[in-house]
């Protein structure tokens, strides 16, 4: 998806939050870990919840990392969920099994139809809990349970459409903008450091690049983050306006960077960014991006480039985001 500049400086505000986002799946309490396109998502104080056989999801997070707007009416304690192209809305009462499906067929022609849920949605630990299936199948998105592993994954379907309508094409995986990470570092020793890159491909055209949030997952009984910065066309250090690294509340490492000197910025593919780290006593070990999407501070990696003085956020599903780990002194 991409939003607006404001989605940027809202994730650098909840920086300072200390609430941490957990999730591990748990049979004993049934709660599932859910994913959606592969990415885990971080639920704040409610985990989804198997009710009689249905899974319960807290109604922001799993929706929103799919670009859909989510409303709560107090009033009137329904939930609406509206797809990323307007033409869908489902709405949900709590405690009522009736779920309404209206659907666009043109400007002026709306297609109505009602679903009884298995289980309704319902108030949990002050949070709005919908039922994940019956709703990712109303805007025709895949769902898959594995019992082994105690998950849920969704699957973005096709994009819903007027009547007619053609759906934008989306760009072949090879011409995506893409993050991966790249070392120089061969062989390590304790005390030592070495620096990790992050890697970009597919640069906008007539952009340049004004932030990044990156999340680095690794075992910090190895490994300790320093510092990091941005990079500039000639791979040289980079003042970034805005930055904040390594809190302590996250489960990884975090960094994030904003510029506004497009004259000095990165325009071009290579390195962005320049993380250094240190070896704590020389072991080898793994480092790479996480990208699981926190409801509270959203995709933990992304990027945000200036395009004629607008700047827009790719993340999600508008960039790949390459976790293969990065192995270090193998």
């Amino acid at each position: 998806m991409k939003k607006q500049l404001i989605g940027f400086f809202t994730a650098v505000s909840l920086m300072t939050v200390p609430a941490a986002a957990v999730n591990a799946a748990d049979k004993a309490n049934a709660e599932p870990d859910v994913y959606v396109n592969d990415s885990l998502i971080m639920f704040q104080d409610q985990n989804a919840k198997i009710i009689d056989g249905v899974t319960l999801v807290p109604a922001r997070g799993v929706f929103e990392s799919l670009g859909y707007d989510v409303e709560w009416d107090s009033d009137a304690r329904t939930v609406k969920v509206t797809s990323d192209t307007g033409v869908r809305v489902v709405t949900l009462t709590i405690d009522s099994d009736i779920m309404q499906i209206n659907t666009y067929k043109t400007i002026m022609e709306i297609e109505k139809t009602e679903y009884t849920l298995e289980v309704p949605a319902q108030i949990m630990n002050d949070r709005t809990m919908i039922p994940l299936r019956a709703i990712s199948e109303a805007f025709d998105c895949g769902v898959e349970w594995d019992q082994d592993a105690y998950r849920v994954d969704i699957t973005s379907g096709e994009p819903i459409l007027l009547e007619g309508a053609q759906p934008t094409p989306k760009p072949a995986e090879s011409e995506m903008l893409t993050m991966s990470l790249s070392t120089d570092a061969e062989t390590i020793s304790a005390g030592e450091e070495f620096d990790v890159y992050v890697d970009v491909s597919n640069t906008p055209a007539n952009s340049f690049l004004s932030g990044i949030t990156v999340t680095f997952n690794y075992d910090k009984s190895k490994f300790e983050f320093v510092s990091g910065t941005l990079l500039n066309n000639n791979n040289e250090p980079l003042e970034a306006t805005v930055y904040a690294e390594n809190p302590d509340y996250m489960t990884g490492t975090k960094a994030l960077y904003v510029t506004i000197y497009g004259d000095t910025a990165r325009t071009t593919d290579g390195h962005v960014l320049k993380a250094t780290f240190r070896s704590v006593n020389g072991e080898s070990g793994e480092i790479a991006f996480g990208n699981n999407y926190d409801t509270l501070r959203g995709f933990e990696s992304y990027l945000m480039y200036n395009n004629d003085n607008q700047d827009i956020i790719y993340d999600g599903q508008n960039i790949i985001v390459d976790r293969t780990p990065l192995k270090i002194g193998q």
